[in-house]
């Protein structure tokens, strides 16, 4: 049970709870024999589809049962039964009453129920296959017609909490004590997942004269009803003598917990490590290794804080205290308009006293709110969909990445040259940006226009975007300081001028900005062997491009990596004040606006429009009414 909300649905009389409002709106039947002496008992049942096939973590409560039932013959919903409610949930059976809501003439309201227990004595585990059936029954003693509505009229809402599917998070399978699964250990990141009372067995070699060998292992977020034990892992060598008792080490890193086990001095050759689940317990991981050889010196991590991640807002030069968010591509206005459209559409329909409403008020607050509330909503929402060739960031990031590696692995000259790997975000002259960005929100800048703050900029994890790349062992240990190096002074100066590029000079209402840019060559900065910034947008003029890289390069940008081992990184910018006027609005940046401006506010008029035709209508009603009772009088 992975939904939290799940709607009873049928559809030619297979009825189940489903995800989706979907199938019959109703079904209703005709219990003309029943009567006091012998009522008619109706049941009806809801198993749920698809069956379970994750691992849930069942709530103390229900949040809502909303069954919404209704008599034919009863406007008022008087006569309506009792509604007995039974809910097997893996475990957990529950039988609840609900009473009929209280009379309301002109509508029946819907039957709730909220906030009731659940009944967990039997524990609160929902497994695969388990069953969830909520069922209805119901007495009939008179001669009626009842209907029930469905199709997200009436459904069952269950917080879960938690869920898992066991058989696709077990991605380190084949893993067992008989079987262990093979591994490079050393610099690389392995997944897995410990699901109930397995045993995840990963085999691989240990170097000679090694001072220690430590396995780091995350072990992601779980409530602490299903969590492993997260207990010593088991650890032998070759000959299947244990390695002994690790030292171990355990931190929070956020919601994660993090285990690390140092074996001191352990024996060379093939070594087999294992961890051992509990039964109904499961829960995610990830590990790697660092090893240390004999007389290399002071190697502690704890000599080396990194840190290596991009903070949005590095280059802004915007008023953060008037920040504000966007407007959005126009959902609301587009449900205003339609209510308001349909509105008009049913006055024409109607008998109306005056030709001028059908002639002029009706089409004119139409024609208001189809282009204010529909075509212009809907021109905004269908820019902020990709456009065919557009990256995300962490697309370009990754290309541009690629390129810094190749520029290395094939040495400075060539077609892999500084040319190739040095232009702006790493695309050469002659090639085509095309980025899209999620607004998180927009500053005003000094000169009245608007800097864009782009919510996938903010939390860059540099390290894991470096740091991947080498998995691949395609670098000597001499190249890959290198690439470290050089990787990061491109990323942070990249990401630091893209920040200063994001200014428009009206105000986004949209979500979304698109970025399309012709590269062409130019100077840009550094030297011939580390170049940087040797593209631009051809929107951009030379001299333009001069003055925005002046004003944007930092005093100083340190990049540093200690081979100590673990992966990171340290990365440090002294900024300098930025020069709003050396700043530039590039073509080429597009926002996701409607097909008008202040299309909500032609909403509105089309709405007020229809509000005094509906004024007039009611005014001539009166007046001809008075009028009429005048005569009938006299």
């Amino acid at each position: 049970m992975d939904d939290d909300s799940l709607n009873l649905v049928c559809s030619d009389d297979n009825c189940s709870l489903f995800g989706d409002a979907v199938g019959d709106l109703k079904i209703t039947n005709e219990e003309r024999d029943a009567n006091p002496a012998q009522p008619v008992n109706v049941e009806l049942d809801f198993p749920m589809r698809p069956e379970q096939i994750s691992v849930s973590l069942l709530p103390n409560t229900i949040e809502h049962l909303i069954i919404d039932f209704r008599i034919l013959e009863d406007g008022a919903g008087i006569t309506r039964p009792e509604i007995q409610v039974e809910l097997e949930i893996g475990p957990s059976i529950n039988s609840w009453t609900m009473s009929p809501p209280s009379a309301n003439l002109g509508a029946q309201t819907p039957y709730i129920l909220e906030g009731e227990e659940l009944d967990l004595s039997q524990g609160r585990i929902l497994s695969p296959s388990d069953s969830v059936t909520l069922r209805l029954s119901f007495e009939i003693n008179q001669p009626i017609t009842w209907e029930l509505y469905l199709a997200g009229s009436s459904e069952l809402k269950i917080p879960i909490e938690w869920s898992i599917n066991s058989e696709q998070e077990n991605i380190d399978e084949p893993t067992s004590l008989t079987e262990p699964r093979s591994i490079s250990l050393i610099g690389t990141t392995t997944f897995g997942g410990l699901m109930s009372s397995d045993v995840d067995c990963f085999k691989f070699d240990v170097d000679e004269q090694l001072e220690s060998l430590t396995v780091t292992i995350e072990w992601d977020q779980t409530p602490v009803e299903v969590e492993q034990s997260h207990s010593t892992p088991d650890f032998w060598n070759e000959q299947q003598e244990s390695e002994g008792q690790p030292e171990i080490r355990t931190r929070f890193e956020g919601d994660v917990v993090v285990y690390e086990y140092r074996w001191i001095e352990p024996d060379s050759g093939s070594h087999t490590l294992c961890w051992t689940g509990e039964e109904n317990r499961y829960q995610t991981y990830s590990f790697t290794g660092t090893e240390i050889l004999k007389g290399v010196g002071s190697v502690s991590p704890e000599e080396f804080t990194g840190d290596a991640t991009w903070v949005v807002g590095t280059s802004n030069i915007g008023d953060s205290e008037k920040a504000s968010a966007t407007s959005g591509a126009g959902i609301v206005t587009m449900v205003f308009a339609s209510v308001g459209i349909l509105s008009a559409i049913s006055g024409f329909m109607m008998n109306l006293s005056s030709p001028w409403l059908p002639r002029f008020f009706l089409p004119l607050a139409m024609i208001l709110l189809l282009i204010g509330g529909i075509l212009s909503p809907a021109v905004s929402i269908s820019n902020e969909s990709p456009y065919p060739g557009e990256l995300t960031i962490d697309e370009l990031l990754d290309e541009r990445l690629d390129r810094v590696q190749m520029g290395i692995t094939f040495g400075e000259e060539g077609q892999y040259g500084p040319q190739y790997y040095g232009g702006f975000m790493g695309v050469s002259e002659g090639e085509r940006l095309q980025l899209i960005l999620s607004i998180d929100k927009v500053f005003p800048t000094p000169d009245g226009r608007w800097q864009i703050v782009a919510e996938e900029l903010d939390g860059i994890d540099l390290d894991r975007l470096i740091f991947t790349k080498l998995d691949d062992g395609l670098l000597t240990d001499s190249d890959e300081v290198k690439f470290i190096l050089r990787a990061g002074r491109l990323l942070a100066l990249d990401l630091l001028l893209l920040e200063a590029l994001l200014i428009v000079d009206e105000k986004p209402r949209g979500d979304v900005v698109h970025i399309d840019w012709n590269m062409v060559a130019d100077e840009g900065l550094g030297s011939l062997s580390a170049p940087v910034w040797i593209s631009r947008p051809d929107s951009i003029s030379e001299d333009e491009w001069g003055s925005v890289i002046e004003t944007v390069k930092p005093e100083l940008l340190s990049v540093s990596y200690c081979d100590c081992g673990i992966d990171a990184m340290e990365l440090s910018i002294r900024h300098k004040e930025v020069d709003v006027n050396q700043l530039i609005s590039p073509g080429g940046i597009q926002t996701s606006n409607g097909l008008i401006p202040y299309d909500f506010a032609i909403t509105v008029l089309g709405f007020m429009v229809l509000l005094s035709a509906l004024v007039i209508e009611r005014e001539r009603r009166d007046t001809g009414l008075e009028i009429a009772q005048k005569m009938l009088g006299e």
